[in-house]
């Protein structure tokens, strides 16, 4: 079995990698949106590790280990109290340890790296009660034409669009610390060898106010494609000179489950900390993540044009602040 995945690499699961894991939640699918004039930049730092790769029926092979790094910086700006403008901004690199090279020198046992897919986004909150209904358009463009078939690669090389909603809901009787978000999403890619991947992607979060500064999260992260190439049995010959097999980080049918849990501290009234760890229970023709941490930080800004804020009364309950602070942080996941 492990000559049958001699050549099969870290870029089957790329594609949702550079737009899904890499790139905070928060990005593109919050269920609130700024007020209007008001916005956060984040930077997110991301290491995914892999010691598995998994098969068409869900079993798992050793075929080499791969790590990879990516930082984020990010703008979440609202345009008006509904609307509001995302703009990410991705770099990575990975690096391969293993005996079945997919391209040298890429392969060869160093960190390999750059520019990644610009990602652009705009959601609109249609609904506020009783819950947060926010509908979300989504792309996702290579910054520069880097190459995709390779172990250590940093993307699929593709452009994406997406079109989904998020649901989300702070409670305010029963667990008044408490509040969630879900989120669907649907989306096309580029089309390689007479194939376009279509995805569907749903997210979950639930999370918990211990302070008014410190949050907990419960996080799970699914896809499940409705097209795309199975392995092996798909992919008869498996070599570099294969334009099929040369495609496959993007036309292979890649379904997974992600589960783990995030916490986020308010540092001040302006600046937050957040990190999540996930793990992949379960996946498809790609590869099986061991471990993927996200740490971050983000501060919120304003400008000329938003309201007034209320003055700070020296020795109040600073219940302004705790309002803010106790919004439900970003979503974080790793995939």
């Amino acid at each position: 079995m492990r000559s049958v995945l001699a050549m099969f690499g870290l870029s089957v699961l790329l594609a949702t990698l550079v737009a899904f894991a890499v790139c905070p939640q928060s990005c593109f699918g919050q269920a609130w949106t700024p007020p209007r004039g008001e916005g956060e930049y984040a930077i997110v730092f991301q290491d995914l590790y892999t010691t598995k790769h998994t098969l068409g029926d869900g079993s798992r092979v050793n075929a080499g280990h791969v790590t990879l790094l990516g930082l984020v910086n990010s703008v979440d700006f609202g345009i008006t109290d509904k609307l509001a403008v995302t703009l990410a901004f991705p770099v990575g690199m990975g690096i391969y340890n293993g005996k079945s090279p997919h391209l040298l020198p890429i392969d060869n046992g160093n960190f390999h790296g750059g520019l990644q897919d610009f990602g652009i986004g705009l959601r609109y909150n249609l609904i506020s009660r009783p819950v947060m209904f926010t509908p979300f358009v989504l792309s996702t463009y290579p910054m520069t034409n880097y190459q995709h078939f390779a172990h250590s690669a940093i993307g699929s090389d593709a452009w994406e669009a997406r079109v989904g909603f998020t649901v989300g809901h702070r409670f305010e009787t029963h667990l008044r610390n408490a509040y969630f978000q879900t989120q669907y999403s649907y989306s096309i890619s580029e089309e390689f060898m007479n194939i376009r991947p279509h995805r569907n992607r749903f997210n979950g979060e639930f999370g918990y106010f211990l302070s008014p500064r410190l949050a907990l999260r419960a996080l799970a992260v699914s896809q499940v494609m409705t097209n795309g190439l199975e392995i092996p049995q798909d992919y008869p010959i498996r070599k570099p000179d294969n334009p099929l097999w040369r495609q496959h980080d993007r036309i292979s049918r890649v379904d997974f489950v992600d589960v783990g849990g995030g916490v986020s501290y308010s540092l001040t009234r302006s600046m937050d900390l957040f990190g999540s760890l996930l793990t992949m229970p379960w996946g498809t023709n790609g590869h099986a993540l061991k471990t993927g941490v996200s740490l971050g930080i983000n501060w919120t800004f304003r400008t000329p044009w938003a309201r007034p804020q209320l003055a700070y009364q020296p020795g109040s309950n600073r219940e302004g602040w705790q309002t803010q602070i106790n919004q439900p942080p970003q979503m974080q996941c790793a995939h």
